[in-house]
Order: C-alpha cells, then sequence, then structure tokens
C-alpha cells in the first residue's frame, strides 16, 4: 500500500459543497416555492386573513425586487402573453383598491387588493424566470406534494382522533382541517387529484416519481370524499377529463390499471364508514370506524406502489396512440362530444328526473344533513342563488363599477333572506365581482384567469404536452370551483394558478449573451448600428441619437426595485394592523380593556382605515365611563364604512351612554340590516324618551356577535 493511498479523504469545505449545491437549489427551488406557500397558506386558515396574505405578499415583493436588482436578466422570462395576463391582473388590482373611493370603504377595498398583489406577485416572480421543462415538471411536482402532505394530514384527524386530535374550537362535522373550510380542503384535494394522475400518466416523469403520484391518489380521493364537497368532486373529475383530452399521456392505461382500484377500494370504504358521515365524526365508535378506514386506505397505498411498479415496464407497450382524428386540437372534437354527451342526457336523463332536480337547485332547496351522504346526490343550491342574487343588487345599483371591494357583506345585511348566516363572500368569484367592481371589473379578472388557461393550454401543445394537460385541467377545476364558491378569497387553493400561470406564460429560458434582452435589443434598434466598443458608426449618415440603455440600466432598475418596495408596505402595514386587531379583540373578549386599547391604536397607527378598531375603542370607552369619547370614537367607525350596521349601532349605544338619543342610529342600522335581532331588541329596549334611562339602559344592551 503506498503512502498516498494510505491518507485519510478530505472532508470537503462548506463553500465547496455551497458551491455544488447551489445550482439544484436554483434550478428547483423556485419552482417548489409555490408548493411551499401553498403548504404555508393552508396551516394559516387557507390564508383567508389578510395577516398571512400581508406575510406572504410581502416576502415576494422583497424576492421580486431582489432579483429586479441583482439579477443578470431579471425579466427574461417576459413575453406578450405574460405581459397581457399581468396587465389584466394589475388593473383589476388597482380597480380594487380605487373602488374604496365610491364605496367609501376604503378599509374593505385595501384588504381586497392587498389579496390581489399576492396573486400578482407571484404572478410576475415565477413567470421572470422563464419556461423550462425542469422548471414546470417541478412545479408541478411542487404542488401536488403540498396537496398531497395537506390531505394526509386532514385525513389523519379524521380517521386517527386519537393520535392528532383537534382543538374544541374546529368544526368537525364535514372534513375542514387545515384549511378551516371543506370545500376549500374539497378542492385542494381535487387539485391534487389532477396533478397526481398526471404525473403517475406521464412516461417522462421519473419512475420514482410516478410510483409516488400513484401512491398519493388513495389519499387525496379519501379526503375529497370526507369533505363531501359536491362542488369539488363534480370540479375535479372535469379536471381529470381536461387532462386526459389535452395532455393525452401515453401511459394512461397502466396508470389507470394502477390506480383506479385502490382509488375505488378506498372512497367506498370511507363511504361505508356511516359514523364518519354524521355531525359527530370523533366520538368513540367513529374513531373505531375511522381506524378500519384508515388501514383500508393504507393497505390501498401499498397496492397502488407495488402495482405502478410493475406496470413501469408496459407503460410503452401499453402506450396510447390516437387516431389521426383525435389528434386535431381538443377544441375542436372536444366541443362534438360535449354536444353528443348533451343529446345522451336529453334523451334519456330529462324524462326521468333532470326537470325536478333543476326545479330543486333554482327553487333552493336545502341540502340534507342528518347523513352527509345524501349531500353527493341532492341537487339542491344550498343557498347560492340567494347569494348570488344579493350579489347582482349591486350590480343592478351600479352595472359599470359596481359598490365597491368588499362591500357584498354589506348587501347581504341589507337584502339577505335569511337572519342564520353573515355572509361575507357571494360564493362566486365572477357573481361577486360583478356585484362589486361592475364589468369593468369582471373584464379584468376574466381576462386575466382566461389568460392562464391558456398559457396552461399553450404549454399543452408544446413540447411539454403533459404537463401542460395536467395544470390545464387543475386550472379547468379551479375555475369551474372559483364559480361556485369563495375560492378566490382562499390563497391556499388559488395561489398556485396564477404562480403555474406565470411560468407557463413565461417566454422559454434559453442562454442568450449578456445584453441580449428584448428591450436591449429593440434599444439598438432604435439607435442604430453600434461598433462593439459602444461608439455609433460615424460614417453613416443616418446614424441619429439612440438609447443608451447601459446608461439607464442601472438607475431604471433601482426605481423599479423602489416602486415594489413602496408596494410591499401595503401587505406589511394590512398584516401589522391585522395582528393588533385580534389581540385588541381577544383582550376585549377577556375583559382587558386595557391592552384592547392599547392594540387598537397600535392597529389604527398601522392602517387608519379600518373601522374596527374605532369600533373596539367606542366600546372599551363605555366600559371605562367614558361615553363622550366613545361617541368620537364610533362616530369615526361609521365615517370609514357609512354602510355598515353595525358601526351604526355602536354609535347609538354610545350615544345612549352619554345621554344622547340613540334612536336614529338604530333605525340606521336596521334599515342597513332588517333581518337582525339585536337591533329590534336593543330598538324596543331604548324606545324613551328619559335621557337617564338610555344611559341606564346602553349597558345591558347585546353587542354584535361579529
Amino acid at each position: 500500500m503506498t503512502a498516498h493511498a494510505s491518507q485519510p479523504r478530505a472532508r470537503p469545505r462548506p463553500a465547496e459543497l455551497l458551491r455544488v449545491a447551489m445550482p439544484h437549489v436554483q434550478r428547483i427551488g423556485p419552482p417548489l416555492g409555490a408548493g411551499i406557500v401553498v403548504l404555508y397558506f393552508s396551516f394559516h386558515a387557507g390564508g383567508y386573513f389578510p395577516g398571512a396574505t400581508g406575510t406572504v405578499a410581502c416576502a415576494l415583493m422583497v424576492v421580486l425586487v431582489a432579483r429586479i436588482v441583482f439579477a443578470d436578466r431579471p425579466l427574461r422570462g417576459v413575453s406578450y402573453g405574460h405581459a397581457i395576463g399581468a396587465a389584466a391582473l394589475a388593473m383589476f388590482g388597482l380597480w380594487t383598491f380605487i373602488s374604496g373611493h365610491w364605496s367609501n370603504a376604503p378599509g374593505r377595498a385595501l384588504i381586497e387588493s392587498d389579496r390581489v398583489l399576492l396573486y400578482l406577485a407571484g404572478f410576475l416572480l415565477f413567470g421572470a424566470l422563464g419556461r423550462t421543462a425542469d422548471r414546470l415538471r417541478w412545479m408541478v411536482r411542487g404542488i401536488a406534494a403540498a396537496a398531497t402532505i395537506v390531505c394526509l394530514c386532514a385525513l389523519i384527524t379524521r380517521l386517527l382522533p386519537d393520535v392528532w386530535t383537534l382543538p374544541p374550537s374546529v368544526a368537525d362535522e364535514r372534513l375542514n382541517y387545515p384549511l378551516t373550510y371543506w370545500n376549500s380542503l374539497g378542492l385542494l384535494a381535487a387539485l391534487g387529484s389532477v396533478l397526481c394522475f398526471g404525473l403517475t400518466a406521464d412516461d417522462g416523469e421519473r419512475p420514482l416519481g410516478r410510483v409516488l403520484a400513484a401512491a398519493a391518489l388513495p389519499v387525496l380521493a379519501t379526503t375529497l370524499l370526507l369533505t363531501f364537497s359536491r362542488a369539488s368532486i363534480a370540479a375535479g373529475a372535469v379536471g381529470v377529463l381536461a387532462l386526459v383530452l389535452v395532455g393525452r399521456p401515453r401511459a394512461l392505461l397502466s396508470a389507470i390499471a394502477a390506480t383506479l382500484p385502490t382509488v375505488l377500494v378506498s372512497v367506498l370504504a370511507g363511504y361505508s364508514a356511516d359514523l364518519l358521515a354524521t355531525d359527530h365524526p370523533t366520538t368513540g365508535p367513529a374513531a373505531h370506524e375511522g381506524h378500519i378506514v384508515a388501514v383500508v386506505v393504507l393497505l390501498c397505498v401499498i397496492v397502488a406502489v407495488i402495482a405502478r411498479r410493475l406496470l413501469l415496464r408496459f407503460d410503452g407497450t401499453l402506450a396510447i396512440s390516437l387516431p389521426a382524428p383525435l389528434r386535431r386540437p381538443p377544441g375542436v372534437w372536444g366541443l362534438r362530444a360535449g354536444a353528443c354527451l348533451v343529446v345522451v342526457l336529453g334523451l334519456f336523463v330529462w324524462p326521468i328526473k333532470l326537470p325536478n332536480q333543476v326545479d330543486s337547485f333554482v327553487n333552493g332547496d336545502p341540502v340534507a344533513s342528518t347523513d352527509l351522504r345524501g349531500r353527493l346526490v341532492d341537487t339542491g343550491d344550498n343557498g347560492r342563488i340567494q347569494h348570488w342574487r344579493a350579489a347582482l343588487v349591486g350590480f343592478h345599483e351600479e352595472p359599470l363599477i359596481g359598490t365597491g371591494a368588499g362591500t357584498f357583506a354589506l348587501q347581504w345585511d341589507r337584502v339577505g333572506t335569511t337572519d342564520k348566516l353573515q355572509l361575507q363572500d357571494a360564493h362566486s368569484l365572477y357573481v361577486e365581482v360583478l356585484g362589486e367592481l361592475g364589468l369593468i371589473g369582471f373584464l379584468f379578472v376574466v381576462s386575466a384567469v382566461i389568460a392562464v388557461l391558456v398559457g396552461f393550454y399553450r404549454c399543452a401543445r408544446s413540447e411539454h404536452r403533459l404537463l401542460g394537460g395536467a395544470l390545464f385541467g387543475a386550472g379547468l377545476t379551479w375555475a369551474i370551483a372559483a364559480g361556485v364558491d369563495w375560492a378566490w378569497e382562499m390563497p391556499a387553493v388559488t395561489f398556485w394558478f396564477f404562480a403555474a400561470g406565470g411560468l407557463a406564460l413565461a417566454a422559454p429560458d434559453v442562454d442568450r449573451p449578456a445584453g441580449a434582452s428584448r428591450l436591449a435589443a429593440w434599444g439598438r434598434r432604435a439607435g442604430g448600428s453600434r461598433r462593439p466598443g459602444g461608439s455609433r458608426d460615424a460614417g453613416d449618415p443616418r446614424a441619429r441619437p439612440g438609447l443608451a440603455l447601459d446608461r439607464y440600466e442601472v438607475p431604471l432598475r433601482i426605481a423599479v426595485g423602489l416602486g415594489c418596495l413602496w408596494l410591499a408596505l401595503v401587505p406589511v402595514r394590512l398584516s401589522l394592523s391585522d395582528s393588533r386587531l385580534r389581540a385588541s379583540v381577544r383582550a376585549f373578549d377577556h375583559g382587558d380593556c386595557g391592552r384592547a386599547i392599547d392594540r387598537a391604536l397600535a392597529s389604527i397607527s398601522a392602517v387608519a382605515d379600518r373601522p374596527e378598531p374605532h369600533q373596539l375603542l367606542g366600546y372599551c370607552d363605555v366600559r371605562l365611563g367614558k361615553p363622550q369619547l366613545a361617541v368620537i370614537e364610533m362616530r369615526d367607525a361609521v365615517r370609514r364604512d357609512p354602510h355598515n350596521w353595525e358601526a351604526h349601532y355602536g354609535l347609538a349605544l354610545a350615544r345612549a351612554a352619554n345621554g344622547q338619543d340613540p334612536r336614529l342610529e338604530l333605525r340606521t342600522a336596521r334599515r342597513l340590516n332588517p333581518r337582525d335581532s339585536t337591533v329590534a331588541v336593543t330598538l324596543r329596549l331604548l324606545q324613551t324618551n328619559v335621557p337617564q334611562q338610555w344611559r341606564r339602559l346602553a349597558g345591558s344592551a347585546a353587542l354584535p356577535q361579529s
């Protein structure tokens, strides 16, 4: 043995490891970021509240600024399609923000525009990277993995409640943890199912990826079932069909053979568990049934892994080659297939049940709730028609500009048909936008959604056929679900749509010489010919002073970066305001008015346009025996949200505590919400002309529940 061979191997230095790992991190890190964001939002109530939305929006804007300032070609992925989609989304966000001027409720518009800023930041950031097959594949993998992880956690809380116990504050009648809303969890499971089926049927995916995707499908399908979300199940079925028609996976037969039996067995096991379909699915007997279903799902996962692994060798043998007529664009023969389906339904289904089912939906029959499995075959609209009619009241009043972003809740309070629900959203993106932002806002948001779907479809018509087909199927699933529920307000199920859409619409990321961007090329064409040193050809009599982009590039980057940082201040302020407001509400509920006042003032210092902190200050002033200050704060709340009945109700109580007539404000509150019993009871209670009685009775009046 030589001396050289006996020497110990030198350990690699951290800098060397970082140098080797950095290209891989740069390759898969950015597209995986979309899945990480989905995970974050999923475990923060779906991202519904402004705090989580503002945090992620700020982080994305900071990363975007870093790319603009430091990247060699920061906008290498910008294409005409990407620019059109970004412009539509940006105009929708701007229109949302300025709608606060005609709604007189700028705080509501600020919250809604902050959510649009989040989607726009994801669209711009992921699109600026440039499109490659590797990035598209990791994007699909990341989103599918995030959906699977979330659904696995949700399924454990339902099937093994003794292993993962939820707090009593989490409603458990339908599976909703961690997103806190069953339809959103169902939509996430449907999206994950479409993407995982696309991956397991893709002969271009690595064998390990195809096997893992097949293993995820029983978990996703069982989670989808236990949410009992009819819209998500239907939209997911449409998405899978769109994936098959547009992506045309070559390994379709082997994927179906490996996954369909396991999915059916796991779903049937969940469906057969009677106690899991009740309003109390985590009791002792129900938990026993859940354990059985958990074992079945685990066995189905194992069988799916084994079957998909064995069938990998047949992916090429069983590859599907479509006939020549079916190789045409799916829009041609897809419409024909749809027309045939409509004819079949008309001939065979209509004479039997369809008229009664349509009548059940249109007339707003409630959905049966004694056995949640009955929802799956019930065609009642569950109140959706009432919600949409209330939203369209705003459209009829202001068809061009609407009543302002975030004002549907005010419309529902005023014209809603039931006092059992206090709604904040219209359960339809398109109808709600029509009511709140009119035709102009509707055109902006529909243009953005169509641009993303077109981007997915164009990917499916390129060399990324199956990846684009999977994204198109998932995107169509989301677009359908957004039309019948409030998916837009849940970034956990919506952020991926615009992040992946930005990447799909981006220009291909090809290596070009430094400075050879489209803008630089346009500058050279505009400024005439240049020599390598940058000087103009003095012998050319047509030479004109041109655009020296190298001179303006650094100031331009700094200016754009500063603009993005200024925009990032909006979600930062809103996130701070929301966290402090929540702390103030908790302190008020515990009777600690000192901390409630401190946190409410801190919330106002971050965002001064929201009425809620002023209402809390007013109620605390009443408790502390300072009714004059309470009147001032409640008037500030009314001024910031003049059509909100709760602000007028709070002002009425403050006036009563101060010995002033509260009845005018109470009548205004009742006009803005004629169905609320709290206002009617308080109006009868204070129906007197004696100021001393107003002061005495003000403290016994009930407060709004929200």
